[in-house]
């Protein structure tokens, strides 16, 4: 027998855990708990079993990503999908011999919800030779308004008579908004933690991957518990596994695996409120990055610019705003010459911004202008998933410090001509207001 590996094993237990919900007979709803870290091995193992070629469980899984934006028509919206999911299926269905859903029966005076149970029942039955359960995974595009969303499923939990028809929705385990309807009711609604310890899982395809002996084998199994460290805040096992891991690096001249191994370090220390820390090892980064260089190694010049990019937030983090601003001026040719027009706009804008907290207004607003012009030449698609309209804002803001409320509506003017009307960010930029 071959031996499973840490992914496989954990796609067992997972569906061990859906072979024992699916067994509770008076089971209607699997709220399954997750942590982040653990969302694609559950996503991973509903894909699996939504493919009938892949799948190991005797039930029909599909995915339902309907927005959650009307909840009064939610259930007509899931059952709209149902008939385009079975609609798309047809020539599949009807190359292997099996005939087309007619599509689910009308019920004069249903709720959303009724309607959509009984379309999940009428296609269930419909295919009752292909599986045992017909399992409706509900994920609303865009997130849900918490509040609605549980009355909604308590709603539906209610109506939900047919036993082979079973919903299953992933709840965050940080957050556990579904208590209460779990309170509400203990047998048709069963909680189930995933409970699949990614860290170690990671570890485990580490050591599987074996050439634990040669320094890419060894770094790879450092760099790995070093992201566990990480995540779980200890900062201290981050810094031991890291140092280890920059001499292994460092020893056989991996000078982009020390830049990594810098970054994960760095990132640790500014999460924890220790910028000094963190910039110096965003500056040794930066000098394993010019080695890489040296070298005639592609990435070294991207990794250098990486690198000082990370020290800017790591001196804007420590609110030493006059050597970030320094820092990014110098850091924009790299950019230039990198041709990345993205980051040569980033490095400007976090220019003028750490200028106008220091309010030196005059450089704020050329620094301000160079990010505006650079931001012009960047394509529709590159523009809206940019921080121009950021600069924009603090151009805007600039004008009106500089020369008063006449030159701020003129800039404003000239930023509706490039952004259009609705230009104005939602929410504040990182690293900057």
């Amino acid at each position: 027998m071959v031996k499973k590996n840490a992914v496989e094993r954990r796609l067992d237990v997972l569906r061990e855990q859906w072979t024992e919900f699916a067994q509770l007979p008076e089971a209607r709803l699997l709220r399954w708990v997750v942590e982040p870290e653990e969302v694609r091995m559950v996503e991973a193992f509903l894909k699996k079993e939504g493919d009938e070629r892949l799948g190991e469980c005797p039930d029909l899984f599909l995915r339902m990503e309907e927005p959650f934006d009307e909840p009064a028509r939610y259930g007509l919206a899931l059952r709209e999908a149902l008939v385009r999911l079975e609609t798309e299926s047809h020539p599949g269905l009807e190359a292997e011999g099996l005939s087309p859903w007619p599509g689910p029966p009308e019920k004069v005076g249903a709720t959303d919800a009724e309607s959509f149970l009984a379309a999940c029942e009428s296609l269930r039955c419909h295919h009752a030779s292909l599986c045992e359960h017909l399992a409706v995974v509900l994920i609303p595009a865009g997130g849900t308004d918490a509040g609605a969303w549980l009355q909604w499923l308590r709603r539906t939990v209610e109506k939900a008579d047919f036993p082979q028809v079973r919903l299953v929705v992933l709840e965050d385990a940080r957050g556990l908004g579904l208590e209460p309807l779990a309170e509400l009711f203990p047998e048709r609604v069963v909680t189930i933690p995933a409970r699949l310890d990614m860290a170690r899982a990671m570890e485990e395809l580490s050591r599987e991957a074996g050439h634990l002996d040669t320094p890419g084998g060894k770094f790879r199994e450092l760099f790995v518990r070093m992201g566990n460290a990480a995540t779980k805040g200890n900062v201290g096992t981050v810094e031991t596994l890291g140092a280890q891991a920059v001499s292994v690096a460092a020893d056989n001249e991996l000078h982009s695996l020390e830049v990594t191994a810098r970054f994960v370090m760095g990132a640790a220390l500014l999460g924890a409120q220790r910028p000094q820390e963190a910039l110096e090892h965003y500056r040794q980064a930066e000098a394993a990055a010019e080695r890489s260089e040296a070298k005639g190694e592609p990435e070294g010049r991207l990794l250098r610019l990486k690198a000082r990019l990370a020290q800017g937030a790591a001196w804007v983090t420590a609110e030493e705003h006059a050597p970030a601003a320094a820092l990014y001026e110098q850091t924009a040719p790299l950019a230039r010459a990198l041709k990345d027009a993205r980051m040569e706009l980033e490095c400007w804008r976090m220019a003028s911004w750490c200028c106008e907290v220091r309010k030196e207004w005059e450089r704020a607003w050329a620094h301000g202008q160079r990010a505006w012009e650079v931001g012009q030449t960047l394509d529709a698609q590159t523009r809206e998933t940019s921080t121009l309209p950021y600069v924009a804002e603090a151009l805007v803001r600039l004008s009106q410090e500089r020369r008063g409320h006449q030159a701020a509506r003129e800039m404003e003017r000239e930023v509706e001509s490039v952004l259009g009307r609705d230009w104005r960010p939602e929410a504040p930029a990182a690293g900057g207001r």
